[in-house]
């Protein structure tokens, strides 16, 4: 309801019905929790984390540790569909349950998009519940406006389809310090070769950058007390990127070439709030 330019908000939250829910922490543990997320682990007889949390304190139950089916030589992918072969079949065998992670469970989490897709073929109905993603703090602890060019590929697949970047916007890179590209077969092992440096990414980039532009690696503040506090920013040349950062789960931004000094609202086209979103 919407009275004088207020918005009403009346306590009557209620969550939709489901078999599945996907749910996210945000990133500041656990400032970021919502009343949603909270009220939907509570009601789950099964949760799935990834990380898994421990928060008694809030009432959430024990997580399951998905985390477990990662190894050190094996393929993401592969890790990805054990996870979602599990989740499913849980949620036709018991459900409501949840499958719960860092920042947004929508943004760069490949299992969410694939129980969305997959879920309804075995009638079962999905729920998701929306978050704080890693962006959310990476736009104020940079000062960065994202409504004036803004660019966000994963750093692998960034470099193996070869993309051409827009070098007026930010360029932004979740994932590069796990940056990994298959080499082809090793002769004596038959098996994959695979890089596990950022050297092709930042070769890659050299194509389109000069050596001397300064690059970001951001790592979000967790607020756990057991992690940073504080995000972990680390500045340096392009032609200086040769390491992963201090942290696996930091982002690379690139910033533009050629950005504006100002933007210049008043002759920007106006925009109604609800339609910005």
């Amino acid at each position: 309801m919407q009275h004088n330019g207020e918005i009403e908000v009346a306590w009557d939250m209620s969550v939709p019905d489901a078999d599945i829910y996907l749910v996210g922490y945000g990133n500041r543990l656990p400032n970021d929790f919502t009343l949603e997320m909270l009220a939907i682990l509570k009601n789950c007889t099964r949760v799935f984390g990834v990380p898994p949390l421990r928060a008694p304190g809030f009432g959430i139950p024990e997580m399951e540790n998905l985390m477990v089916h990662y190894g050190p030589d094996k393929k993401r992918r592969i890790t990805y569909s054990e996870w979602l072969d599990r989740i499913l079949d849980a949620a036709q065998a018991d459900a409501p349950v949840a499958f719960a992670t860092y920042g947004s469970a929508m943004v760069g989490t490949w299992v969410a998009h694939r129980i969305l897709e997959e879920a309804p073929r075995r009638g079962l109905k999905v729920h998701v519940s929306n978050a704080v993603s890693f962006l959310d703090g990476m736009f104020a602890d940079l000062n960065l406006e994202p409504f004036y060019g803004f660019s966000m590929w994963e750093a692998t697949s960034f470099v193996t389809l070869g993309i051409t970047p827009d070098t007026r916007a930010h360029l932004v890179l979740p994932q590069a310090p796990m940056f990994q590209v298959h080499e082809g077969l090793d002769p004596q092992t038959h098996t994959l070769r695979h890089s596990t440096t950022v050297t092709e990414l930042r070769d890659h980039l050299l194509k389109f950058y000069p050596p001397g532009h300064e690059v970001t690696y951001i790592q979000a503040a967790s607020g756990t007390g057991t992690h940073n506090d504080e995000p972990v920013i680390e500045r340096m040349r392009l032609a200086e990127l040769d390491h992963g950062g201090r942290s696996q789960g930091a982002t690379l931004l690139v910033p533009g070439l050629s950005r504006p000094r100002a933007l210049d609202f008043e002759s920007a086209t106006a925009v109604p709030e609800q339609a910005a979103g």
